[in-house]
Order: C-alpha cells, then structure tokens, then sequence
C-alpha cells in the first residue's frame, strides 16, 4: 500500500496514504450488502430492495462506514512500513475518495522521540548513611501516645489554654450569617459539636482568647477582626459576630508508656516496642535514601542528553498534573480566587514536570529495551494484589476496573520503571555522603 512520510517536527510525521481502488471496492461492495440486508425502504421487504436503490438513499453512512473500516488498518499498516512508533492518538487531517480512484488519507502522528542512550552504567551516586537518634524514638513513641490518648470530661473549672472546648457556634456579618456572605465556607460560618483545641493561632483570629475562663454551658459573643490579607477575600478586612455555646470542656489524657501501653499497640513489652519502631524508622528511611538514590540516576541521565518531546503528550501530562496541584490546595482550603492568582506559577511548574517526567519515562523505557528488562505477568497479578488490599477491594474487581480504564498499561509501565532503576542502582558506584 503506498504511503509517504513528512517529517514536521522532530515528534510529529505527516502521513499519505493511498489505499488501492480495488480494496475500497471491495469493502465497500460488502459495507453495501450489509447495508441492503438491513434497509428499510417503503415497498420492498429487507434485503429485497434493489442496490442501486439502497446505495443512493444511504450513500452518506456507507461512505462513513467505509472510512470506519478502511482508515485504521491503513493507519496501522503505513506505521509498521516506516517502523514509526507513534504515541497517542492519530490526527486524521483529510480522507479524499471518489469512486474508482484510490482513498487518500492525510494524518498527523505524534511519534517517540529518536535519541542515543548516555552511558547508563556506572553511574556515581552518593548515599546518606541511616541513623536513627534517641530523639527520633521518644518522637514517635509520643505521636503513638497522642494517637491512643483519651478525653476525660472536664468539670469544676473553666476553660484554658490546652483544653478542647466542644461549642456550637454561629456567625453574623453585616447583617447576614456569614454561610450565606462565603457559601463555599459554610463550616466557618456555623456549626454544632465542633472540637477546637483552644491556642491563641487556632481557629478564627482571636476567636480561642475570648473563650478563655469560660465554664461548661456557658454562651459568649466572640468579634472576630478578619485581617485584609485573610486567604478567603470574601471575609477580608471584615468585622463578624460570633454566638459560641460552650457545651463541654475536654482534656486530653495521654497514657503512660509503659508494658500495658505497648501490649496495647500490639507489642508484647515496652523494650519490644521500643525496638519495633526502630526498626520502623530505619525502614522508613531507608526507603527514602533508596528513592533518593533513584533521583540522583534520573537526574544523571537526563543530564546526559538532550531531544524533543511530543507536544500532545507534554500538553496531556501538563492537564494530569495542573489537575492534581488544584485539588490537592483545594483539599488544604485554597480558594478559587487563591487559585486563579497562582495559575500562571502553577501552570509553569505543571509544564516543567511534565516534561522531566516524560523525559525520564523515554529515556528509562530506552535503557529497558537495550538491556531486554521485561515485566511479567506475574508480577503484574502480585502488584494488582497489593493494590486491591490497600483500596480494601479484591484483587478481581480491581483488575476488571483497571481493565475497562486502561489503566493495566500503567500498571505494567510503574513496574518496569522500577525494574530499570533497580538495575540502574545495581550498577552504580554508591559512594558515602
């Protein structure tokens, strides 16, 4: 099948091809017959009317159809002729067909970028030796306590810095509850049950300190002066009343560290515990000196040389990642205005990495063709198994849902990252930092 190659960009190929006059006949001869078999026109039964007759009322779909069935395969064919690796999907720019002539399709195609590998072996890394001192111990043993801390009811005194106070509150601003002046921020402006740990920076600015001395049961009207710089504008630079309900007062009852406490947590003995979490923290970071080493590979690598990307696939993984920066300040109470202000900062830096991690992606994947490193299908089936017990899912579920998502490529591509820079790190020089 005749097909030329252009090449645009050193990523993107212009393609013609031209598929022979006999194979759109024939196709189209049976795109026709399927067609007259089904057609519904007055006077005849299905499958009785003439063709002729079928083919001018339905020309338009059969023309489509025959596009449907014929483009794709061209597409594919013209690819493996020029031994392109195209990534993303095709931008079929005209498809030109008269009866008798050949059908000639004109396409765009992103392809792999086409580069020599640096040297990859060898590589000099340096390593942070893991330590773990005494006070990284009684750190995490106290966050443990916090975690199994009790709150004891609290009654005969007022209320202090360090307590939880238990209140329901409501606010007023310029007339209107403050929900209705900031709907996105309704809880700030009203809510029942709420545990505020009372300090001087918690909460609304000044709201902690006139709670102070207040017993259980208590009501007070709290002022709250919001500063103009205040990260939501719809409150800034305003004055709000706040009515609090003081309903009860909570102290927090760490417990003590000792054999009942560590059984508690799962350990048989204080000492046992004690040496548990040691063990815990080395591995925590040993895995962080581990993932650090990895970055100083890739970071060496991309170093050593240089070549253009596909623009579809920087513009798709720039979207991915500005997606994922608004929702994670969104999650962390990032307005929409706070946003909007940092769009060019957030959509410089999506950009950035967007196209380091396709960098490291081609040049990881070159390194994995060379040294014939393959992913197996068992270890897919192991890391679709340790996915299923994180998401609480079973293993099944999970691989029908990544299946209907495409999302077992991705699956497939994490574990051969991983496979690439473990060989890449067993061949490195690791020196002491």
């Amino acid at each position: 099948m005749p097909s030329t190659v252009e090449r645009a960009t050193p990523c993107r190929k212009k393609l013609r091809i031209e598929i022979p006059p006999d194979r759109v006949a024939g196709v189209r001869t049976e795109i026709l017959r399927d067609f007259r078999r089904e057609a519904n026109i007055p006077g005849f039964r299905a499958g009785h009317a003439p063709e002729p007759m079928v083919e001018k009322r339905y020309a338009s779909a059969i023309d489509e159809e025959l596009r449907r069935r014929l483009v794709p395969d061209a597409y594919r064919e013209a690819l493996a002729e020029h031994k392109l690796k195209a990534v993303g999907y095709p931008q079929i720019e005209k498809v030109d067909y008269e009866a008798g002539q050949p059908m000639v399709v004109t396409a765009a195609v992103d392809t792999a970028p086409e580069f020599g590998l640096p040297n990859y072996k060898g590589l000099t890394v340096k390593k942070k030796p893991v330590e773990v001192k005494d006070e990284d111990l009684t750190q995490t043993l106290e966050a443990l306590r916090d975690q199994q801390a009790d709150f004891a009811d609290v009654t005969g005194r007022a209320l202090k810095t360090g307590d939880f106070a238990v209140i329901n509150y409501s606010g007023v601003l310029e007339g209107k509850p403050v929900g209705d002046i900031a709907p996105s921020l309704k809880n700030m402006g009203e809510r029942k049950d709420f545990w505020l740990l009372v300090q001087s920076d918690s909460f609304l600015p000044g709201f902690c300190d006139q709670l102070l001395g207040a017993p259980p049961g208590e009501k007070r009207q709290v002022l709250v002066d919001f500063p103009a710089d205040f990260p939501q504008k719809a409150l800034a630079g305003k004055k709000a009343t706040y009515f609090v309900d003081v309903t009860a007062i909570k102290e927090k009852k760490l417990p003590e560290l000792n054999d009942e406490f560590a059984k508690k947590v799962g350990a048989e003995s204080l000492e046992k515990l004690k040496e548990d979490v040691r063990k815990g923290i080395v591995t925590e970071r040993e895995q962080e000196v581990n993932a650090e080493l990895r970055k100083q590979i890739v970071d060496t690598l991309l170093a050593g040389v240089e070549f253009d990307l596909p623009e579809s696939l920087v513009a798709q993984e720039t979207r991915s990642i500005v997606y994922d920066v608004v929702r994670d300040n969104t999650m962390r109470g990032a307005t929409k205005e706070q946003l909007e202000q940092k769009k060019d900062e957030i959509f410089g830096f999506a950009t950035k990495s967007a196209r380091d991690r396709l960098k490291a992606s081609f040049v990881l994947d070159a390194v994995a063709e060379a040294e014939n490193i393959k992913v197996e299908d068992a270890e897919v089936e192991n890391r679709i198994v340790q996915m299923a017990q994180r998401y609480r899912v079973t293993p099944e579920r999970l691989k029908a849902q990544l299946a209907e998502k495409g999302g077992l490529a991705e699956v497939n591509e994490q574990i051969l990252v991983g496979k690439t820079l473990d060989f890449l790190l067993a061949n490195a020089k690791v020196e002491t930092a």
